[in-house]
């Protein structure tokens, strides 16, 4: 009875120290991420006079299909700008910008014959990648789930 007690409050303190935000960090996975992501906000790096905020249909979007990705770009047309395989994996946890992040995801571009990985964060309806955004060419990018 005693090591059914101290199991009970093991548990107990284990989900309680445990915040919201923590057991957010755990849900970025394969099947978490399947889907079409639209971008809403770019935080770091940008263009002079460029936006850093996307209305709902501006045509940028990222769509996640089993194992592969696709990334799209709509100036005036569709048009694929990077197509290929990714993988989700764990890494040591890391702050950026007040967001912590405990996922990374990698990117194999058959079409730009490349391999790029950027942290990855899903809260709710929102898909975060980063390379943070304090370096000089860091970035955090914000999509919705459409």
């Amino acid at each position: 009875m005693k090591s059914l007690n101290l199991l009970l409050i093991a548990l107990v303190a284990l989900f309680v120290g445990c915040g919201k935000e923590d057991r957010d960090l755990l849900e970025v996975d394969s099947a978490s991420i399947q889907g079409r992501w639209e971008l809403r906000h770019v935080l770091g790096v940008q263009i002079a006079d460029a936006p850093s905020d996307f209305e709902a249909g501006n045509g940028n979007i990222i769509e996640f299909d089993g194992q592969r990705f696709r990334q799209i770009s709509q100036y005036e047309e569709e048009a694929v700008t990077s197509d290929g395989t990714y993988e989700v994996v764990e890494v040591e946890p890391i702050e950026i910008d007040g967001t912590k992040y405990r996922r990374k995801i990698i990117f194999t571009s058959e079409s730009e014959h490349r391999t790029s990985d950027q942290f990855v964060k899903i809260s709710g309806n929102k898909l975060m990648l980063s390379t943070g955004s304090r370096s000089h060419d860091g970035s955090t990018a914000t999509y919705d789930k459409i």
